[in-house]
């Protein structure tokens, strides 16, 4: 090392001949391969805005052989080879909060509940109850409530559906991001083709 003295955690500069060898050696690894990784992290970033250029041009290209034109990149798409071996998938996946017509909705569920208190099942109370049950946070679960919305419930008052209607007006887009995957058929098995250092 060029340098004479090397700076610990405590901020304070020590003469490496008050250091034991193993100390540097183990520095100077670190160092190294934080460095390394560190080029191979770019090098993966320029590789996956590359691909996903390629990929939104290639369906840009199917767009304008169809004529039709494209509002915006898209996802959840599977491209092939030919022969079916290999396959490449661009996914998108959504951040999602309900906005305050989520109370609106409580309001009509909770006047379903009460309406339906003689004959209602103790499940599905206990199931809503459950539902906008709010986290450290204060947030409830959206997959949890928007999981009402697949439940089977007939009412004549119409103020469940519009429950439900009101809980898909609350969903709100907050952010979306993209994946892209690459997999590969070997004999009878699709493996993904991992990007992950921890998975290799």
């Amino acid at each position: 090392m060029s340098q004479e003295f090397l700076k610990n955690h405590k901020g304070h500069q020590v003469p490496l001949k008050a250091i034991r060898p193993a100390d540097i050696i183990r520095h100077e690894f670190v160092q190294s391969a934080i460095a390394k990784a560190k080029e191979q992290s770019k090098a993966l970033a320029a590789f996956k805005k590359e691909q996903m250029s390629e990929f939104d041009a290639f369906i840009g290209l199917l767009a304008q052989e169809y004529a039709v034109e494209m509002g915006g990149t898209k996802g959840n798409v599977t491209l092939r080879s030919f022969d079916h071996k290999q396959k490449v998938t661009l996914q998108v996946q959504e951040s999602i909060e309900l906005g305050p017509e989520l109370i609106i909705a409580k309001d009509l569920i909770d006047e379903c509940l009460n309406e339906w208190s003689e004959g209602a099942n103790e499940n599905l109370k206990l199931i809503i109850e459950q539902t906008f049950a709010t986290d450290k946070k204060g947030k409830v679960s959206v997959q949890k409530v928007l999981g009402l919305r697949r439940l089977n419930i007939t009412d004549e008052t119409g103020k469940w559906q519009r429950a439900m209607d009101i809980i898909a007006d609350s969903i709100l887009v907050m952010d979306s991001t993209r994946f892209i995957r690459f997999y590969e058929t070997i004999g009878e098995q699709e493996h993904a083709i991992s990007l992950d250092i921890a998975k290799l």
